[in-house]
């Protein structure tokens, strides 16, 4: 599946992309993500941000995550 257009937009300090995750995966970040608190958006922030740092050796890859609500 191709994204259309409508699909991307990027600004200073974001990137909005669809992402297809199987159903099961899914629900259970969603499920974690509410049981943190957290948006799931900001939850595969953290996620991607923690092994992106195992897989480089560290260092924060992005900014801190975001107050919650301020990201969809």
């Amino acid at each position: 599946m191709s994204e259309t257009p409508e699909d991307v937009w990027e600004s200073d300090d974001c990137v909005r992309r669809t992402v297809v995750l199987p159903t099961e995966l899914a629900e259970r970040l969603a499920a974690e993500a509410e049981r943190r608190g957290l948006s799931v958006s900001d939850l595969l922030i953290e996620y991607a941000d923690e092994g992106l740092g195992r897989e480089g050796g560290g260092g924060n890859h992005c900014l801190e995550v975001p107050v919650r609500g301020s990201r969809q």
